[in-house]
């Protein structure tokens, strides 16, 4: 009997790491990089891997010994061409730029400024800089870590995301209450300001640029929006369960993760097809060009799906 019970206890610890190691293998965050050929994906535990795009080989892992539990959203992207690659992590720096030839790093923000932790950054496609949301700031960025300029929001709420526009003549930032905003990048005005309806808990909200005139919004678990891109409106708006969501060369198409289906969206809002797969967990979306997209699968694996089909062409594992 007391064998019985020691192997039963057994099975149980040994059920509980995995399913804690997998929580913490969950990919968050997959960047693509078509110049240089590169794929990366940020892990929930913080941890980074970057791979070769055509072999599928491992080239560099960051943070291999983070913490299972970060302060910031665990994120990757690729700044334009592929130059650089910046991803959040914990201790001394909340941000770091590196060279994916030859490894060398930079911090772009040190860890004193992290009252509250980094919910978003987006590269910018003119200059080596950025725009990173902490807490109710945003901070623009230089490529050598000195911050331009510093602005707050007026509002209760916490950022949950920020993308510039395609001119980058102005930005767009997104709260977890649902608010929308746009703002002049060189003097700070408020542009347009709208309110989305999240129901009765914060939630995070991403907004995107698909095009210079098109906007589109997603109220975690709840909707996908079309805006106006002068009033930030809703136009269109379709329930779904989208968590994330990429678009095809001039926003033609939208591709949503509603797990566990890839929705497919008309520029105008509409659902148009979706594709079932068999992954039902969070999954960030990433397009990656002639009619695939880059999106997660069990077992910490990134995966290169046809657009069309939702066949598994290639497959990135740590």
């Amino acid at each position: 009997m007391k064998r019985v019970w020691l192997a039963a206890a057994a099975a149980t610890l040994l059920s509980l790491q995995m399913t804690a190691g997998e929580l913490q293998r969950n990919v968050l965050s997959i960047g693509y990089a078509k110049e240089k050929g590169l794929v990366a994906a940020a892990y929930r535990g913080g941890q980074v891997v970057v791979w070769d795009f055509e072999s599928g080989q491992v080239k560099h892992a960051y943070n291999a010994s983070a913490p299972k539990n970060t302060l910031n959203q665990p994120l990757a992207h690729f700044s334009a061409g592929g130059r650089r690659l910046a991803y959040t992590q914990e201790g001394d720096a909340g941000l770091i730029s590196c060279d994916p030839d030859t490894g060398a790093s930079t911090v772009l923000v040190p860890h004193r400024l992290l009252v509250q932790g980094i919910t978003a950054f987006s590269w910018s496609q003119q200059s080596d800089s950025m725009l990173v949301a902490i807490g109710r700031d945003i901070f623009l960025i230089n490529g050598q870590g000195r911050p331009l300029w510093q602005r707050r929001l007026e509002t209760r709420a916490l950022i949950t995301d920020v993308e510039w526009h395609p001119s980058e003549k102005f930005y767009t930032v997104a709260t977890d209450l649902g608010e929308v905003s746009t703002w002049e990048t060189a003097s700070g005005r408020v542009l347009g300001s709208s309110k989305l309806e999240i129901g009765g808990h914060s939630v995070a909200v991403k907004v995107a640029w698909t095009s210079e005139d098109s906007l589109v919004a997603t109220v975690s678990g709840r909707s996908l929006a079309v805006l106006d891109p002068e009033t930030l409106k809703p136009k269109t708006t379709t329930a779904c369960k989208c968590l994330d969501f990429t678009w095809s060369p001039g926003g033609k198409e939208v591709f949503a993760w509603d797990p566990p289906s890839i929705a497919v969206f008309s520029e105008a809002g509409r659902r148009t097809r979706e594709i079932r797969t068999p992954f039902d967990g969070e999954e960030p979306i990433e397009w990656a060009g002639e009619g695939r997209v880059l999106t997660a699968f069990s077992d910490s694996v990134v995966v290169l799906r046809d657009a069309r089909s939702g066949k598994i062409i290639r497959t990135f594992a740590p």
